[in-house]
């Protein structure tokens, strides 16, 4: 690209950005790292990144890789960034995906260099749950002592936080650890006999496939000449390693996250990989997106005194430049059914001024359904629960690929569970 067309294109795609937002997106090389509240931008600054990255020649498609938590993100970040510089559908050779399609992609093209067959297959928590209730089976354990679910719980854990079943085995006055080791190690074995890899081992099996092929780690790294990585804040200790492992010298990563969002704790995510980002990457920039484009300012004002109790906090404060907003208000019922019927009045009252489409009712989880289906269903007000089994998960759907995996790989033992 010329320079001049160069300079064109990067200035266009700076224009209808905030000023934080375009300090973040114009940003050089060396490690970056974008506080980004919630509703304040942060995947339009991820996205003009990457197409700035690409428009002022800065790198080539081939150089960017950005990783996500979601399929969903990723195909939306790919295909707006294409849109901006006329790069088409495949962004120019860019990778944009989540964490274990680029693990995946690394695996599927230098098997050997992580001790895998040619033909690998890939087990879904279904499948996982399978082989470890016959592991349980056969090892004699109650499995409402230990369920399959709580055990490869407590095995994925262990992985991210980049812990080996031989520390566990070390650990020889807990029985339960003990039991837990064993498991894992049967488990393990199984898992080779079968060829097959679950979400976990894909982070695991490329940095093995890494310190074991000094080729392959060039090659990664050649396709990691910026790095970028949304929900920074949600990442675990085993991401952080395979980030470091294949950053280049010139440090050009971009991480975007808020530890206000932080919720995955529970799966092994490391708070402290935003909280220490300056110290993991020294001389790394930090901008902070604090202007909000969603909320009203009644609603930022509570939520931002709530979350300024939380003890592990960077600190920042998000503003609208919005007039107006209804107070919040907040109802403490005394059961679950009197929470129904006070949510189902506000929406009856709600309807005379806005569509049942425009309303939603949110809960921690699925199981508390039931109360509200039940008064909306007495009230005859039509309602849809969002969620339940997702499409890969239907009985039918898992048949399919049963055939589909024997038809690819005959010796798919799993195919027939």
């Amino acid at each position: 690209m010329q320079m001049g067309v160069a300079e064109m294109t990067a200035d266009r795609l700076l224009e209808g950005l905030n000023p934080t937002q375009r300090e973040a997106v114009a940003h050089g090389e060396g490690p970056l790292l974008v506080l980004a509240g919630a509703g304040s931008g942060k995947t339009r600054v991820l996205i003009h990144r990457v197409a700035h990255l690409i428009g002022r020649g800065a790198a080539e498609p081939f150089e960017i890789t950005a990783v996500t938590f979601t399929n969903k993100a990723a195909r939306e970040m790919r295909e707006r960034a294409a849109t901006l510089i006329d790069a088409g559908p495949g962004l120019g050779g860019a990778f944009v995906g989540t964490f274990h399609r680029w693990a995946l992609d690394i695996l599927r093209r230098w098997p050997e260099a992580a001790g895998l067959p040619r033909r690998f297959s890939i087990i879904d928590s279904d499948d996982q749950r399978g082989l470890m209730v016959k592991i349980l089976k056969d090892e004699g354990l109650d499995p409402k002592e230990y369920p399959a679910r709580k055990v490869l719980s407590r095995i994925s854990g262990h992985v991210n936080r980049m812990e080996s079943v031989k520390s566990l085995e070390k650990r020889t006055g807990d029985v339960r650890i003990q039991v837990v080791a064993r498991l894992w190690r049967r488990y393990t074995a199984r898992k080779k006999e079968l060829g097959a890899v679950d979400f976990d081992d894909m982070l695991a099996l490329v940095l093995k496939a890494l310190s074991s092929d000094r080729a392959v780690a060039a090659s990664v790294k050649r396709r990691a000449q910026w790095l970028l990585v949304d929900e920074f804040q949600d990442t675990n200790k085993l991401q952080m390693k395979l980030l470091n492992t294949v950053l280049s010298e010139k440090g050009n990563i971009t991480a975007v996250g808020d530890e206000d969002q932080s919720i995955y704790r529970w799966r092994g995510a490391e708070m402290d990989n935003i909280l220490d980002f300056e110290r993991s990457f020294p001389g790394a920039h930090v901008v902070a997106l604090e202007r909000n484009y969603r909320s009203t300012a009644p609603i930022l004002k509570v939520s931002g005194a709530l979350i300024a109790a939380n003890a592990q906090r960077r600190g920042k404060k998000l503003f609208t430049e919005k007039d107006g907003g209804e107070p919040v208000q907040l109802f403490i019922a005394p059961g679950e059914r009197e929470e129904a019927r006070w949510v189902c009045d506000r929406i009856e009252t709600l309807q005379s001024k806005y569509p049942l489409g425009e309303m939603a009712v949110l809960m921690r989880t699925n199981a508390q359904t039931r109360p509200f289906e039940e008064e909306l269903t007495r009230r005859q007000v039509p309602y849809r629960v969002v969620g339940g089994l997702r499409f890969w998960q239907r009985a039918e759907v898992k048949d399919a690929l049963a055939y589909l995996r024997l038809v690819v790989r005959p010796e798919d033992a799993l195919a027939f569970e």
